[in-house]
């Protein structure tokens, strides 16, 4: 992140904390968490209006690429939305239902439903762009 960015960001956190408006989630998970079962996946999914959660294979090194970009982003929007991690091996059921083929799988889910999916790696401006859309989209931010 450049130094137009840090200050454009904490700019934009002082006016919003001005303007009284409420965090989007009540249940937050530090971002990149793994999720171990079911129960944590729906509290992270129903814990904010918004999550992202990214599929990932163990042995996937485009997972592994995007897993700091993932973090990073998730760092800067983690008042906004969870950012989770779900093992494809663990996950599998969930995953073929949401259409997920390939690792990573980025899947957006607003009010607990899932609005979007990002197939494969993306890099940072990428990510951040589709997790913008996706806020705006939800009315989190």
């Amino acid at each position: 992140m450049d130094e137009l960015d840090r200050l454009l960001w904490k700019k934009a956190v002082e006016l919003s904390a001005r303007e009284g408006r409420p965090r989007c989630c009540t249940v937050g998970y530090t971002p990149g968490y793994v999720l171990r079962d079911g129960s944590q996946l729906k509290n992270a999914i129903y814990g904010c209006k918004v999550a992202f959660v990214m599929f990932f294979g163990k042995t996937c090194p485009y997972c592994q690429m995007f897993d700091p970009i993932f973090r990073q982003v998730g760092e800067r929007y983690r008042d906004f939305a969870n950012f989770v991690k779900a093992d494809i091996e663990e996950f599998y059921q969930l995953a073929a239902s949401l259409g997920i083929m390939g690792t990573p799988a980025t899947v957006a889910f607003v009010d607990g439903r899932p609005v979007e999916v990002a197939p494969g790696f993306m890099t940072a401006p990428q990510f951040r762009a589709f997790v913008e859309a996706v806020l705006k989209y939800a009315s989190c931010k």
